[in-house]
């Protein structure tokens, strides 16, 4: 099948995307077709994708966009070299996600280090989040996902870019997250150390192909999978990718840790910590 905007769109509405929702999209545009064809298409096929979801939800819909930067303090446990500025720092994930912040309109928001990007109706309300956020704050967007229960959308991508695994790890305060620093841009333009809490870090299971938790979601039976073009695309609600991660986390608190091995003191000292906390955890918290 030949890779068109009307392709695309039909792909998306198959799976149940409609008018009035709201979508997170972790992509790849490398997966959409060979280099051959993408270089035929109006920016080398992002525009297309990009459209084809902003078409499906409708003006009353929202899309969103990971935008997550380089912006990390030199030494500190992720991506350095940039100095985050929400209207011109480049996004690290991807060619979409890039030409998604070149659309007139797209809001960002203010995270240095995992900032994401939304076009449509309530972009601003979404992306607002308080001065004092963790990367994963129940109060910004990514609390919104939940409770405007969004869709979030593998397009060629899997579990491995599934952001929201570290959304739930952030909302039962799993003590392997961390705290670190990242530069933001002054008024001036000069570079301001700043704080950064519940942020990502160490080797994970849930990174491989056919993780733990990828096969936890595979048979919870949440995710609808479907092919446009060459890519292949899964559909799920938050909700529904929360409930299932979290009772999967508490039944296996070391759900997302690699298994000990010689030599890997982290993984040691993070697979101890996380079953004294989950253990600890009330029976059943409110998200």
């Amino acid at each position: 099948m030949a890779t068109t905007h009307d392709a695309i769109k039909a792909g998306l509405g198959e799976l149940g995307l409609a008018r009035g929702d709201v979508v997170l999209v972790h992509s790849d545009l490398r997966k959409l077709d060979s280099p051959r064809e993408l270089v035929k298409l109006p920016g080398c096929g992002a525009d297309l994708v990009i459209d084809a979801f902003l078409e499906t939800v409708g003006p009353d819909g929202l899309v969103v966009f990971p935008t997550f930067t380089r912006a990390f303090a030199p030494g500190e446990p992720g991506p350095s070299g940039e100095v985050y500025d929400p209207a011109a720092t480049p996004s690290r994930v991807g060619s979409i996600t890039n030409a998604f912040l070149r659309r007139p309109g797209v809001v960002r928001s203010a995270h240095p280090t995992h900032p994401v990007a939304a076009l449509g109706r309530r972009a601003r309300e979404f992306c607002d989040a308080p001065a004092d956020q963790s990367t994963f704050d129940r109060r910004g967007p990514w609390g919104k996902m939940h409770d405007w229960d969004g869709w979030v959308c593998w397009f060629g991508t899997d579990n491995r870019t599934n952001t929201t695994v570290h959304v739930v790890e952030d909302w039962m305060r799993l003590p392997y997250l961390v705290e670190a620093w990242a530069l933001v841009a002054a008024p001036d333009g000069q570079p301001v150390r700043t704080e950064v809490t519940g942020s990502p870090a160490g080797p994970r299971d849930f990174y491989r192909p056919d993780s733990k938790s990828a096969r936890v979601l595979e048979a919870a039976g949440i995710i609808r999978r479907g092919q446009i073009g060459k890519a292949a695309v899964s559909l799920m609600r938050t909700r529904q990718l929360h409930r299932v991660l979290r009772e999967a986390l508490l039944a296996d608190p070391c759900l997302l840790l690699k298994e000990d091995a010689p030599g890997d003191d982290w993984t040691r000292r993070a697979r101890q910590a996380t079953v004294r906390h989950v253990r600890a955890m009330p029976p059943d918290p409110k998200a």
